[in-house]
């Protein structure tokens, strides 16, 4: 029994000493808050390399609302991080066009998380995060991003209705032909879901 305690007390003090419990994170893209199923680490502003240079990072970026810098002598070679946009011209998110895109960082207990493109429903024993649209830059423009899951109800960053464009957010359409026509629709929008288990 002695010996039962001594070892309870010896992985006590090895797990407080491991910290948090192991998880994982994710951006949920367009909204300032986490769903209640994760616990929020920050919230900021997409952002990411302008649409037309053809330099830069690929990906977009979930950029803190309270930066901090440190000094250094201005390079003289570099590179540009612009804020994001929502270019949803003519469909249902026409009220959120032009408008900046907020986003959240999230934590998990679960220690898996993924991202399914085409479906908005979590394969079976996962948890749904949330769900969307599947969205990256426009096909023609010099900057490519990586493909992101839009949540299904964005929000906008306050006071922010301006043109400027930077990185910016467009629905990708399904292309028949080269993916199977049946069960895919050629020219519609994708959807997407983030799931953890």
């Amino acid at each position: 029994m002695a010996l039962e305690i001594k070892n309870l007390q010896t992985l006590l003090e090895r797990y407080s000493l491991m910290g948090a419990p192991s998880g994982s994170t994710y951006v949920r893209w367009g909204r300032k808050s986490c769903p209640t199923t994760s616990e929020l680490v920050y919230d900021g502003y997409a952002g990411g390399g302008f649409w037309q240079h053809s330099g830069a990072g690929t990906n977009y970026l979930c950029l803190p609302k309270d930066p901090e810098w440190s000094y250094i002598q201005s390079p003289t070679y570099f590179s540009y991080v612009y804020g994001a946009e929502y270019e949803t011209h003519g469909s249902t998110f026409d009220d959120v066009k032009e408008h900046d895109v907020p986003c959240a960082v999230c934590r998990t207990n679960s220690t898996n998380v993924l991202m399914i493109p085409a479906k908005m429903t979590c394969p079976t024993r996962w948890i749904r995060e949330y769900y969307g649209f599947l969205m990256s830059e426009r096909y023609n423009h010099a900057s490519s991003k990586e493909y992101v899951c839009m949540d299904r109800f964005p929000e906008t960053l306050t006071g922010t209705y301006v043109d400027r464009n930077g990185a910016l957010f467009y629905f990708q359409k399904a292309v028949c032909g080269s993916l199977p026509c049946s069960p895919y629709i050629d020219f519609r929008e994708l959807t997407c879901v983030v799931c953890t288990k």
